[in-house]
């Protein structure tokens, strides 16, 4: 459930819980990252596709947003 939700987030989808889990992201910034997740079949519970997904996060929209959004991954994860 959770890898669908990511996999399918929309912007405000993502502004939204970022907001829930404290993380501070911009429009432009969750615009960037839900395109770059949009469609995927990323299984964010897998440290390797995880890191690779960051990656590619930090080149959009930066090391710092990449650290907030590996937060809000962690923070998804940690309650399965």
């Amino acid at each position: 459930m959770v890898n669908h939700k990511i996999n399918n987030i929309r912007t405000d989808e993502l502004l939204s819980l970022a907001r829930q889990h404290q993380v501070s992201l911009t429009q432009k910034q969750a615009q960037d990252i839900s395109a770059l997740l949009k469609g995927k079949n990323i299984n964010i519970f897998d440290i390797r596709q995880r890191q690779n997904v960051l990656g590619q996060i930090t080149n959009v929209a930066g090391a710092s947003t990449a650290r907030e959004i590996e937060t809000l991954f962690n923070n998804l994860t940690s309650n399965f």
